[in-house]
């Protein structure tokens, strides 16, 4: 599903989003990443660097939902997908680097974990 230019502007901007995954047994967490950018019209990524029970849920579990909020001018959008979780390759390394560049004083990334959105929902938009 391609997301519509008012969606994509809010993460550009924000660049923060509460990411949900769940264990296949159902057991739901809840983690913020500060990394999150927009691939294409339907595709974002962001870096896993500290968060085992996120990837452990997708391992077992590929489905996420995400929440990006603009708290300043209170809007929102909630954003449903299929993730696949990268250690290597061309996204793994763009990834990478741009931690690196943006915010260095965190510890480099393990993973990185790439979203075909399926779902968007927006919140006054």
């Amino acid at each position: 599903m391609e997301m519509p230019d008012n969606v994509i502007e809010i993460i550009q901007k924000q660049h923060l989003a509460f990411v949900s995954t769940s264990a296949s047994n159902g057991v739901p967490n809840v983690s913020p990443k500060g990394s999150i950018s927009v691939i294409d019209k339907s595709k974002l990524v962001f870096a896993e660097i500290a968060s085992p029970r996120t990837i452990a849920n997708l391992k077992s579990n590929p489905n996420v939902a995400l929440y990006v909020l603009d708290r300043e001018n209170n809007k929102g959008v909630q954003i449903k997908g299929k993730a696949t979780i990268m250690n290597s390759g061309p996204i793994f390394e763009n990834v990478s680097k741009a931690l690196k560049e943006k915010m260095p004083h965190l510890p480099p990334a393990n993973y990185a974990v790439l979203i075909d959105v399926t779902e968007v929902f927006p919140y006054k938009m």
